[in-house]
């Protein structure tokens, strides 16, 4: 999975959605970015690219029901997530935090790099 295609699925959602921040009036939206990159190769000829990922969904309604609908988009993609923070801001911002990881596999064979995308949900 790539970062555009982790965009498309927080799209789905239906509110604005923002890579690394937002300054934003009007609530609620999604603001993601990466955390870190880790890389591994195994038997020589696929090498896997695992991405940490934080969404933050940030609202001023307590019972904001479309954060229900993001953590649905996520985990119809099978993207396993931990709640990291929830926090209340004095402008009466809540910020749900989720983090997660999404994995490229990449098959070598001779010059040519083939990539295997897979989401194992990490």
């Amino acid at each position: 999975m790539t970062l555009k295609d982790l965009y498309n699925i927080l799209m789905e959602v239906g509110i604005t959605v923002s890579h690394y921040e937002a300054n934003l009036d009007t609530f609620p939206y999604i603001v993601f970015q990466e955390l870190g990159t880790s890389y591994s190769l195994a038997s020589g000829r696929i090498w896997r690219e695992v991405t940490r990922v934080r969404v933050e969904y940030f609202t001023k309604d307590e019972w904001d029901k479309t954060l229900d609908a993001l953590k649905i988009a996520l985990l119809r993609k099978k993207i396993n997530f931990t709640t990291a923070t929830i926090w209340y801001e004095d402008t009466k911002v809540i910020c749900t935090s989720f983090d997660f990881s999404i994995a490229r596999e990449f098959v070598m064979g001779g010059i040519n790099c083939e990539e295997r995308q897979r989401n194992d949900g990490l």
